[in-house]
């Protein structure tokens, strides 16, 4: 599974990276080389969340020329797509491995290519489905996650959703 800046930001800023290791214990776990130099670029910048997401020593992953070459071709026409998230989901195309990320681009790029996508709504139901957190803890990380990201999550609710 490739990550996207957004997703380990948020996580990173409340110190629960952990977390996706903890959720996906046996799968890998990888940034594209371009999601790596965004975070270290906002560690430069002083925001020190990163050393969170930094610490779980995600595999980093460069474009191979073929791929290179698919982004060239394609940056020119999705310019609506930062470069880690468009690195990224070429990366996961060619691998066939998911994408976690919150951008509606990116997840709207991911449909037309035929890449699965999680969101960070996706992917704290799994931790709470998987029990990795019981109701009041998750309750405290939606709210410890919009306070430190200034943000404001959508569809909480699809998180404590009954299991049918």
């Amino acid at each position: 599974m490739m990550l996207d800046t957004d997703i380990l930001s948020m996580l990173g800023k409340v110190n629960r990276a952990d977390l996706l290791r903890k959720l996906f214990p046996d799968t890998a776990l990888a940034i594209s080389f371009e999601v790596y130099n965004e975070l270290l670029m906002a560690r430069e910048a002083g925001y020190d969340f990163v050393d969170d997401v930094l610490k779980q020593r995600f595999k980093v992953i460069n474009l191979d020329s073929d791929l290179i070459l698919e982004y060239e071709h394609a940056k020119n026409t999705l310019t609506h797509l930062h470069t880690g998230e468009l690195t990224s989901i070429l990366l996961c195309k060619k691998a066939k491995v998911d994408f976690a990320t919150n951008d509606k681009r990116a997840k709207a790029y991911c449909r037309d290519v035929g890449v699965e996508w999680l969101d960070i709504v996706d992917i704290l139901r799994l931790c709470y489905l998987k029990h990795l957190l019981d109701k009041d803890e998750m309750k405290s990380l939606i709210k410890d996650i919009e306070e430190n990201d200034k943000t404001r999550l959508a569809r909480t609710e699809e998180i404590f959703k009954d299991i049918t």
